[in-house]
């Protein structure tokens, strides 16, 4: 009898074990990010996370519990083998999980979630932004640890005690027995009311220490089971009223003034990766790694207070060619049978008679990005198999050099008017491009605006060819980011990550060096262009015309577990995790509506009704 519970008491050691190692190293790794909150808070994060370890660790013990029952009674060696496979499973599950953790939090500055299975389908494109030999060692570790905990520290002393044979020990089958629901206690986090969720380890001011605390495992498991409330339905308000706030916010039936000489110009949209407000001057940056386009600002209009909707490429897509505002903690696109039905502003120029395509460099699989713009009728849809294989590739794909020259040969021989988008990637991390340096460091953000140098420096020679081109004169360039920049310790949910560039450009302005200081996002391009061509713009309930003097200013964005909102008087920034506000500036005061929370509980109820 005492052999099983040594054993039982071991491998809960074991599972606990695992659990704070990785934690450790969270905080090694990571400690950069957390220097300011100090080496105490590191060692609270590894006890308020105690709560979500001993809930996974629970769950994980409820089938070597079932099996110890039967164990003490019958003693077969083959319940110790069951035994030791479900082990090695769970050794293999809980290191690959945690190591993937390690990593993506660099790029993802959230936990592991449910988000991590919208990528999986493209693993190419998911493991694009490491290098092959990080490759080999990603998998080299995940070997070396398994062997490790597995066959040195599971096999040689927690599974020692548990021999074959032997008298049975119907005693030790009761206490198992009794302790197989007992589980449930920690499992749920107690005896309270409420079960445990991610918010409950939530003790800090600082982002990174929060998430230091939360289990990554645990939070996968989490979202996955409880996606639908983390993410598809909140209630802060009786539905008319939150109805009537957001009705209000885009409540505007003035066009705007023109600023195009033509109602059918030529449309070329530019999404340019992760060029975000640290590399603009004219949003407070630097703007030594752009060159090109931060001079180019005066021809043109530039909008200086113009938010991403979310803080990935997908949700910006969704955004600009959709209207469609971001949502926390997935993608609208995603789905395809809702992405069927929001409007496009693809449809609706072909409707109006224009011919368009697509371009990326990389994988069009990658996200739902294939599925998003077929639904949107785009005619064709150019993608890293288009190139030859003599043209380089980069980790993402080819780089921008070529997906700008094709930009211009497939504009020279389309019909007129046209509607070209093109992505970018060679400024995503790793920050490959095929240019020598021009900035000297080997830190992140010195590769960063490496990078953002040559896709600025392929950026100005597209320009200069243009301007040579008959098309030119009746043609409208739009350049704009996808999403802010993830660099250095910007958090995941303030507004400095999400303000980014949208410049407009090209022969078809009537008016140059104009500033927009309104503020408005991604959403709110589709219904500022259309107006602008005189199409219909009523599908696009989500957008606002950005010319309008009538129409509202105010930005609406969103993060992994949580959205900010921004107007004129007021910014809010709110976790969906934690139920309580991050930031919480201006005229907003407690009893009155939150415009933002009304914002998302609409949104959320558009999307659920789609």
């Amino acid at each position: 009898m005492k052999s099983v519970f040594t054993f039982y008491l071991r491998y809960v050691i074991l599972l606990l074990g695992i659990q704070l190692l990785f934690s450790i190293l969270f905080l090694l790794i990571y400690h950069n990010l957390g220097a300011d909150a100090g080496l105490w808070s590191g060692f609270l994060a590894l006890a308020y996370g105690l709560k979500l370890d001993a809930s996974l660790t629970a769950y994980i013990l409820v089938i070597p519990t079932f099996l110890l029952v039967i164990f003490s009674i019958f003693r077969k060696g083959f319940l110790k083998t069951a035994i030791g496979i479900y082990t090695f499973l769970v050794v293999l599950c809980l290191v690959m999980a945690y190591i993937t953790n390690l990593i993506i939090y660099k790029y993802w500055n959230f936990p592991l979630d449910r988000s991590i299975f919208d990528y999986i389908s493209t693993p190419g494109e998911m493991m694009a932004s490491l290098p092959v030999w990080s490759i080999v060692l990603f998998f080299g570790i995940i070997a070396l640890v398994i062997y490790f905990l597995y066959f040195w520290i599971y096999r040689k002393w927690v599974s020692a005690p548990l021999t074959t044979g032997g008298k049975r020990s119907f005693p030790a089958a009761a206490i198992f027995l009794v302790v197989l629901p007992a589980l449930s206690i920690p499992g749920r986090g107690g005896l309270a009311t409420s079960p445990i969720q991610t918010g409950s380890v939530y003790f800090h001011q600082n982002a990174f220490i929060n998430h230091a605390a939360v289990n990554p495992v645990w939070n996968l498991f989490y979202t996955l089971i409880e996606s639908d409330k983390l993410t598809q339905s909140v209630s802060f308000y009786p539905q008319s009223e939150a109805r009537r706030i957001v009705d209000g916010l885009y409540q505007d039936g003035r066009t705007g003034s023109r600023v195009l000489n033509t109602v059918t110009p030529n449309i070329i949209l530019v999404f340019l990766e992760s060029f975000a407000q640290p590399v603009i001057d004219e949003l407070g940056g630097n703007g030594r790694a752009a060159p090109n386009i931060n001079a180019l600002v005066h021809e043109g209009i530039f909008f200086n207070k113009f938010f991403a909707s979310g803080t990935m490429t997908d949700r910006s897509l969704g955004a600009v060619l959709a209207g469609y505002p971001s949502l926390p903690g997935t993608c609208i696109i995603y789905y395809e049978g809702k992405a069927q039905k929001l409007s496009n502003l693809n449809r609706e120029l072909k409707s109006a008679g224009y011919s368009s395509a697509f371009l990326y460099g990389g994988d069009i699989d990658f996200a739902h990005m294939r599925s998003f713009l077929v639904i949107g009728g785009f005619d064709h849809i150019i993608s890293d198999y288009y190139f030859p294989g003599s043209v380089p590739r980069t980790n993402w794909g080819v780089p921008d050099e070529y997906l700008f020259q094709e930009l211009i040969r497939i504009s020279d021989r389309s019909s007129e008017p046209f509607f070209h988008v093109m992505l970018t990637l060679s400024s995503h991390h790793p920050f490959d491009v095929p240019m020598e340096p021009v900035f000297e460091g080997s830190d992140d953000y010195t590769r960063y605006e490496n990078s953002v140098y040559y896709t600025d420096r392929e950026l100005g020679k597209f320009i200069k060819t243009a301007k040579t081109r008959d098309w030119w004169d009746r043609t409208l360039i739009v350049f704009t980011a996808d999403h802010g920049c993830r660099i250095k310790n910007i958090t995941a949910h303030e507004q400095k990550r999400f303000i980014i560039p949208m410049l407009w450009l090209g022969g078809a302005l009537e008016v140059s060096d104009t500033m927009i200081v309104k503020y408005g996002s991604q959403t709110d391009f589709p219904l500022t262009l259309l107006n602008q061509l005189g199409l219909p713009v009523d599908d696009f309930k989500f957008s606002k015309d950005l010319f309008s003097e009538s129409s509202k200013s105010f930005a609406y964005y969103t993060f992994n577990d949580g959205i900010g909102f921004l107007d004129d008087s007021t910014y809010t920034v709110y976790s969906l995790t934690t139920g309580d506000y991050l930031i919480r500036e201006g005229s907003l005061e407690r009893r009155t509506i939150d415009p933002g929370l009304a914002y998302l509980q609409c949104l959320l109820n558009d999307f659920n009704g789609k």
